[in-house]
């Protein structure tokens, strides 16, 4: 450590090296500069989760719609008119042949696994009928929304943290 000393050369006072208040000061300075970036980067990361939780409810939100459209013999008999988020028994209908209603059992028990699977707490529900339209509905515990108690504002039923995503769908 140098110590602050001033010389007097014909009248001038020069100053040599840094006081340690100056280094005190410049390392505070700087330390809540690092803070500050890393605050950033955990928002950032925590932003990118969600991001990436709507993501994959988007996505599991079409898959369902798409599996109605392929089973619109299904959805004619009213097989996908209530579906909860309650997983049921179902066949195995890949390896054997499978009715209309049947498929929708099982489309209902592979999206819900899935939902499950992709997201915290993931559940899905599908109301409505082939005149008025369906709502698919699909609910998940969000943990970056600890301080909010309260569900999103579509969320039926839904829990403390818990965010849905809903989409009016008609095939």
């Amino acid at each position: 450590m140098r110590i602050n000393r001033a010389f007097s050369i014909k009248g001038q006072i020069q100053s040599n090296g840094f006081s340690l208040i100056e280094v005190l000061i410049t390392v505070l300075i700087v330390s809540f500069g690092l803070l500050g970036m890393a605050a950033l980067v955990v928002s950032g990361a925590r932003s990118n989760n969600v991001a990436y939780y709507r993501s994959v409810a988007s996505k599991q939100t079409e898959d369902i719609a798409d599996r109605m459209r392929a089973n619109i013999a299904g959805v004619t008999a009213g097989a996908y008119d209530a579906l909860s988020a309650t997983i049921p028994d179902s066949v195995d209908c890949v390896a054997t042949t499978c009715s209309p209603a049947q498929i929708a059992t099982y489309d209902h028990v592979f999206w819900n696994t899935a939902n499950a699977r992709l997201l915290p707490g993931g559940a899905g529900t599908v109301n409505g009928n082939l005149a008025t339209g369906y709502t698919i509905t699909l609910m998940w515990t969000e943990k970056e929304m600890a301080d909010d108690p309260n569900p999103g504002p579509n969320c039926p039923g839904g829990g403390a943290n818990t965010q849905c995503f809903v989409t009016r769908f008609a095939p």
